[in-house]
């Protein structure tokens, strides 16, 4: 960016304007504003104001885009910015302020031009950057004050890019990384939470390594003295396979925890005398006017205690999607186990947390990246600023040996989408941040993660079945943006396959979903007509089941179905349904059979009166809740109640879904008969489809919930009572100061009831998925004789949601884990259930690990 032309001028200068400074608007000069009238008097724009907010935006965007590029040109603009702060920082300090720490804080890939501009503002005017950095340092105590360990990771980058501009000593910066690592020194201490600590302070060195390793050796090396002998203490990681997005050891991804193989890179590192050639280094040119400087004073950090509610942060291992056969590094990307791959991957991963809430601007800065660091490790686009034809036609020379950012975004943006045990932001971010490459790097980033979608498909066999259920559910929401254009062809041959293969499963549930975001007539004229079979027959619609004028409850159900569209009264319709069940005991059915009768009869009238929209079915139930309530008062009846809703939406599993879950918000079902339909051998067959396991896991996502919102509820009231009683402490006691006393102890106890109540729930639910799953399990194994177990589809797909649901909900099982391992998960079970089991119990006791 040149920032030449770039000058503060007031409006007025440049002539033009409507009615400033040239020339009268108005016909009437001789009268005042205020003796004219209403629709004659101008608009009173205070110039001063608006010119001062004009310069304000203005300085603001030069300073968020300077060192957009790194080139040539950069010097030059650097300089200039400095000049730009140096006259005007004293005329807008908030501004400057505001924008310097925003920018250094979430413009990661930007830490080395924004601690070169620091270093320059600090040599020609070190007073304004003794105020800057009192901010900085603030904002820097804060971070660790609030244990927001992202935030600390982006300063530690940049304050070693102060290091290297010269503002602070090499020594001071040791300081700091020092009082971090204290709690090194402390026994006793979480170990999830001193790898967090190495993790950031060895995330960073890759920036100022060189600069503390020539100005302050000693110290330096005292540093990683001490993270080598935790990395010693720590020892070696046991690396859980239920936390691997692969199945097996053919894509091992996890041979090494992440932590010991970043201390691997930067001995590595250590050992090429700290040079990265990939990541620039602005301070470099300045290098004389730094060695001029004065240097400023850090703060001494203090680490807060541990708590519950603090996030700790690691390395994220990557799906190693560009690889050969043989599992080494395509060359279009960065070597696997290099530290160039790990400093980009840092940098992306950093950019997509940062932007969660603006996908264009993530998307923006995503693409930016190689403008950020050395451009020549990476290929031209076309979407990228154009250079002469000359040095364009130099770069398609060595493309080739160059990498490719579409290639990069795509594996890093699979790999946090099917990080396991959950993404680090939400699911559907990472579609609209596809969505956006695409369209803004139209040239390279579709082929890109065409190529990716292909790569991934093919290896469905070895993926996690939680990971196939992601990729599909994003792939239908991609496809939706694209005019649902794929090249179908190209995977005919599934159609061959068994119909429980991962492959043909993950082209059907993409079908299913993409009918859900469009409709069904549309979808089946855009697929190959080969491709049909995987589309249900007929298009998403309600199944009632007295359809047919030859039932002989057609005339009946066509009674009741007017009466509920008649809006008859709750009492009629009881009455209705009393007379029906004496009909049945009169043909001779016996008190069961009467009762299965009655319900199947109401809750499929029901149905089909609300089966035109969400709206119709939501009113049409709330109005005869009563009567819903009134025949599903037994477990088995419940589960009745469940089946036939299924029966009924059978050809509409999103219906399905939405209507068993207000069925569950009305208390009309309950957690437990949706759980026993799930594991019903009908349900069994569709093992392969997700509407039974989404249903299984809202299900149990509102067991949880219930328990959250209640115990929520009780600290909210717990600590109302705590502030009162300090303040009716501190004055006289009255009876009406006992009698709210009382009153808030009452309320207190009769939320504690309710907690023990859902939280008692909770727990019983959770015993019986657990029974049902190894129950199933241990079926499929049984019935499969000596054939290779892993070759039952039904049990590889029903093996994956088991290990799903564990790996989910460990930490609301935490308090009877105990109880699960002596009732469900008992030793005469198969090993590899057990298995699941023992790793669930480690991945939980990990939060609680010391060193």
């Amino acid at each position: 960016m040149n920032n030449e032309s770039r000058s503060y001028r007031s409006r007025n200068e440049a002539g033009g304007g409507r009615h400033r400074g040239g020339g009268n608007r108005f016909r009437d000069d001789r009268r005042s504003n205020y003796q004219r009238r209403p629709y004659e008097r101008p608009v009173e724009i205070k110039e001063e104001e608006e010119e001062l907010e004009d310069i304000e935006i203005r300085l603001k965007g030069l300073i968020i885009k300077i060192g957009d590029k790194i080139s040539s040109d950069l010097q030059i603009n650097l300089t200039k910015m400095r000049n730009i702060l140096a006259n005007d920082y004293g005329k807008y300090p908030d501004t400057v302020q505001d924008t310097l720490k925003a920018c250094v804080t979430e413009l990661p890939a930007k830490a080395p031009v924004y601690g070169t501009l620091i270093g320059l503002l600090n040599s020609s005017d070190n007073a304004a950057v003794t105020k800057l950095m009192s901010i900085f340092n603030r904002t820097f105590e804060e971070a660790v004050a609030e244990s927001n360990w992202f935030r600390i990771k982006q300063l530690l980058r940049f304050y070693g890019e102060l290091v290297n501009a010269n503002v602070i000593l090499p020594s001071v910066y040791c300081t700091i990384l020092n009082d971090l690592l204290i709690d090194l020194d402390e026994p006793n201490q979480l170990r999830q939470r001193l790898d967090c600590i190495v993790y950031i302070i060895l995330a960073t060195l890759p920036w100022c390594g060189r600069e503390l390793a020539d100005r302050t050796s000693s110290e330096f090396d005292q540093i990683l003295k001490k993270i080598e002998i935790y990395m010693h203490r720590r020892g070696s990681v046991k690396n859980l396979k239920i936390l691997d997005p692969y199945n097996g050891e053919k894509y091992d991804i996890r041979n090494e925890d992440g932590l010991a193989h970043l201390w691997s890179l930067t001995l590595e590192l250590q050992d090429r005398s700290w040079h990265v050639p990939l990541i620039p280094k602005p301070y470099r040119w300045f290098d004389s006017e730094f060695n001029s400087a004065l240097q400023h004073d850090t703060p001494r950090l203090s680490l807060p205690v541990h708590n519950d509610s603090v996030k700790y942060i690691a390395p994220i291992y990557t799906m190693k999607l560009w690889t050969d056969d043989n599992g080494k590094t395509l060359p279009t990307i960065p070597d696997h186990g290099s530290i160039e791959y790990f400093v980009l991957q840092e940098t992306i991963s950093d950019t997509m947390n940062l932007f969660e809430v603006n996908r264009k601007d993530c998307a923006k800065y995503l693409l930016g990246i190689p403008n950020s660091f050395e451009a020549r490790f990476f290929k031209s686009t076309h979407s990228s600023d154009h250079h002469d034809d000359k040095s364009r036609d130099d770069d398609m020379e060595v493309d080739d040996s160059k990498w490719s950012l579409s290639d990069l975004l795509v594996e890093a943006s699979f790999s946090q989408l099917l990080n396991l045990p959950s993404s680090p932001v939400r699911q559907v971010f990472y579609s609209c941040v596809f969505i956006e490459l695409c369209r803004a790097e139209s040239s390279t980033f579709p082929l890109a993660l065409g190529r990716g979608v292909k790569t991934l498909f093919e290896r469905l066999a070895d993926v996690d079945v939680e990971c196939i259920h992601r990729f599909y559910c994003w792939f239908s929401h991609h496809l939706s943006n694209f005019g649902f254009q794929w090249d179908w062809k190209a995977w005919e041959y599934i159609l061959t396959l068994d119909p429980l293969n991962p492959k043909v499963c993950f082209v059907r549930e993409t079908l299913e979903k993409v009918v859900r975001l469009s409709y069904y007539e549309r979808i089946k004229s855009i697929l190959p007509a080969d491709f049909h079979v995987l589309l249900q027959p007929i298009a998403p619609s309600p199944d009632f089941a007295y359809k047919d004028i030859n039932n002989p409850l057609h005339d009946k159900a066509k009674i009741i179905v007017e009466a509920i569209r008649t809006k008859k009264s709750i009492e009629e319709l009881k009455d209705m349904l009393s007379k029906y069940k004496e009909e049945q005991a009169a043909q001779g059915a016996d008190e069961q059979q009467q009762q299965m009768l009655v319900r199947e009869m109401f809750v499929q009238c029901l149905l089909l009166v609300g089966s035109k929209s969400f709206s119709h079915i939501l009113n049409v139930v709330e109005r005869y809740l009563d009567v819903l309530r009134y025949v599903n008062t037994t477990p088995d009846g419940r589960l009745h109640t469940v089946q036939t809703v299924a029966s009924f939406w059978k050809n509409n599993t999103q219906f399905l879904g939405i209507l068993l879950d207000k069925l569950l918000n009305y208390r009309v079902i309950d957690p437990t008969s949706v759980i026993t339909w799930v594991f019903e051998p009908e349900q069994l067959k569709h093992v392969g489809r997700s509407f039974v396991w989404e249903i299984l896991i809202n299900t149990l996502n509102k067991v949880v919930s219930r328990v959250v919102q209640v115990k929520s509820k009780l600290d909210s009231l717990k600590e109302v009572h705590e502030q009162n009683k300090n303040l009716r402490a501190a004055s006289e006691m009255t009876e009406l100061a006992e009698a709210e006393a009382q009153q808030e102890l009452d309320s207190i106890r009769i939320v504690e009831s309710s907690l023990a109540s859902v939280t008692r729930e909770q727990k019983e639910v959770f015993m019986i998925v657990y029974q049902k799953f190894v129950q199933s399990l241990q079926e499929l194994i049984a019935s499969n004789g000596d054939k290779d177990i892993k070759t039952n589809w039904t049990f590889w797909w029903l093996f994956g949601w088991y290990k799903e649901v564990l790996r989910v909900y460990y930490k609301e099982c935490r308090s009877f884990m105990t109880t699960l391992e002596t009732l469900v998960f008992t030793s005469d079970l198969d090993k590899r259930i057990t298995d699941v089991f023992t790793e669930v119990r480690e991945l939980q006791e990990e939060c609680d690990i010391l060193v």
